[in-house]
């Protein structure tokens, strides 16, 4: 049986996996000049080309929407409710790729988002 060893910091293999993480297998594609044979140097790139795209802005939008389904669910049902609870843990993903992006609660309520007052 191999034996899996854990990605260093700073590797190919852990730029690679990172860009992964982060992008999903939504990587746009990357013109030739702009990869220098680097997941390192071409994360950037990625980037650029996601917020070209509106990407950020659909993304933070989307956020949003779930958000507010969640809440309406919690409302219905009650915050430690089995569909509350379910909704959370499909919204966890969409929340983890805002934070890799730096999308804030104030781009998530300008995109709609209704959070409730406590």
């Amino acid at each position: 049986m191999a034996t899996m060893t854990p990605l260093q910091p700073g590797t190919e293999a852990t730029a690679k996996a990172a860009a992964f993480a982060i992008f999903g297998s939504d990587i746009p594609p990357i013109d030739p000049e702009d990869y220098s044979g680097s997941w390192r140097t071409t994360l950037h790139v990625i980037a650029e080309e996601w917020v070209g795209e509106g990407r950020f802005e659909r993304h933070a939008a989307r956020t949003a929407a779930a958000l507010n389904e969640l809440f309406a669910t919690q409302e219905r049902y009650g915050v430690g409710s089995p569909e509350a609870l379910a909704g959370g843990s499909t919204l966890q993903p969409l929340i983890d790729r805002c934070r890799h992006f730096g999308i804030t609660t104030a781009d998530l309520i300008r995109h709609g988002a209704r959070f409730p007052v406590r």
